[in-house]
């Protein structure tokens, strides 16, 4: 058991043992996915499966929705348009992956309200969430403002998703699959890919290098980082993420006909590990602070990683999805309309000009090109058109 001296600087002591019990049972390492992976979804006390609500202004790091309402009910021009182009279908389906207790919903509902009221009757809407205690937060406060009638909270499935017709969301989720760090020793093309693994050494956790995992290896990690035209630096890490790309594969699988949207903080293979990323890009986020040691509070900070698209879209690709488009945050807010609201808002007498400031920097900070606007945004499909130019495609956004 771990002491409570040393639970204090190390985290969750439940977590921290159940760690070292896996250390143990795996001969002495284990890779960081796996470490990751327990840090953050560990059944009882896991940072995204705990009790208290991480996530937001009260919490350790701010996303879109949060921002302001207007991100969701922007987006809701773009779901509004898939479904025009599926053909009006009934049910029409949007299946929100990691929804939280469903502001990012709300939001999208109102949106969608507002502005395409014809769609509500055949809309059906899912907010998948892992943590349970988000779930039942989430349908209490739809059915406080009536609108469990066309939402249902439910966990991610067991096995395959159940195919459906419409969208398939997934709003800063990506970055939050644990990744294996890697390390490249030698020549660009007559080196050797090496793995980080985490052992438990005296009274903390610290990063050994050893051998390739087989996830790693089965993976085909290093070809496909050469494919994507990486050049393989010595001594440069590499974050890698397979379940993150065997999670979007399934997604597609689940995905019958319609549109699938990813929106996270990450690039394309070839701009994610150029050479201002040489020491990789895990960092760890607690009290709105950001730091690169992920060994201390565990449990008890997120654990993200920059999203490597190019790997997301050839899983989508693989499964038969069609690539629709991919941009930038801030061009796919342009593009839907965003600077609209605003324009709305000073037509409202009722508005002060201290709220309407307040909301002016909270727009901008979407679209601010050095952060929230630069995430990026993957769009695929299945027997759904793509040509023309879907709308969240176009105003062009910078070069990724």
């Amino acid at each position: 058991m771990v002491n409570s001296e040393t639970a204090a600087t190390i985290g969750d002591p439940v977590i921290v043992d159940a760690m070292r019990a896996a250390i143990e049972a795996a001969g002495g390492q284990i890779t960081f996915a796996h470490f990751m992976d327990l840090a953050l979804y560990h059944p009882e006390r896991g940072y995204y499966l705990a009790a208290g609500r991480r996530p937001g202004r009260g919490g350790d790091f701010l996303t879109a929705p949060e921002t302001h309402p207007f991100f969701g009910m922007t987006l809701a021009r773009q779901i509004a348009e898939c479904w025009e182009r599926l053909g009006r279908p009934d049910p029409f389906v949007v299946r929100e992956i990691g929804a939280g207790i469903g502001g990012l919903a709300y939001d999208i509902i109102a949106g969608l309200t507002e502005e395409t009221p014809a769609i509500l009757a055949s809309l059906r809407y899912q907010l998948v969430e892992a943590n349970p205690h988000r779930r039942i937060e989430a349908m209490a406060a739809m059915r406080e403002v009536g609108l469990d009638r066309i939402v249902a909270a439910i966990p991610p499935p067991v096995g395959e998703w159940e195919p459906l017709v419409g969208v398939t969301l997934a709003n800063e989720v990506a970055d939050a699959f644990p990744v294996h760090r890697l390390i490249w020793r030698g020549e660009a093309t007559a080196g050797e890919m090496r793995e980080r693994h985490v052992r438990w050494m005296g009274d903390r956790f610290a990063e050994v290098e050893g051998d390739l995992s087989q996830p790693v290896r089965a993976a085909g990690v290093v070809a496909a980082l050469r494919h994507a035209g990486v050049t393989l630096v010595d001594g440069a890490a590499y974050d890698v993420s397979p379940a993150a790309a065997a999670w979007f594969a399934a997604l597609a699988r689940g995905l019958a006909r319609g549109y699938a949207i990813v929106i996270d903080y990450g690039y394309q293979a070839a701009t994610l590990y150029s050479a201002h990323r040489l020491a990789g890009t895990l960092r760890a986020y607690a009290g709105h602070t950001v730091s690169d040691d992920p060994f201390c509070r565990v449990g008890e900070q997120d654990l993200t990683a920059h999203v490597d698209f190019t790997a997301l879209e050839r899983a989508g690709l693989d499964t038969g999805l069609t690539r629709a488009g991919f941009t930038n945050q801030g061009a796919m807010l342009a593009s839907l309309g965003l600077g609209e609201w605003l324009t709305r808002l000073q037509r409202d007498p009722d508005l002060s000009a201290p709220e309407y400031l307040a909301t002016r920097a909270a727009v901008l900070r979407l679209i601010d090109p050095g952060g929230m606007g630069r995430f990026g945004v993957l769009m695929m499909a299945r027997d759904a058109p793509v040509e023309p130019p879907l709308r969240a495609f176009a105003e062009r956004g910078p070069t990724f």
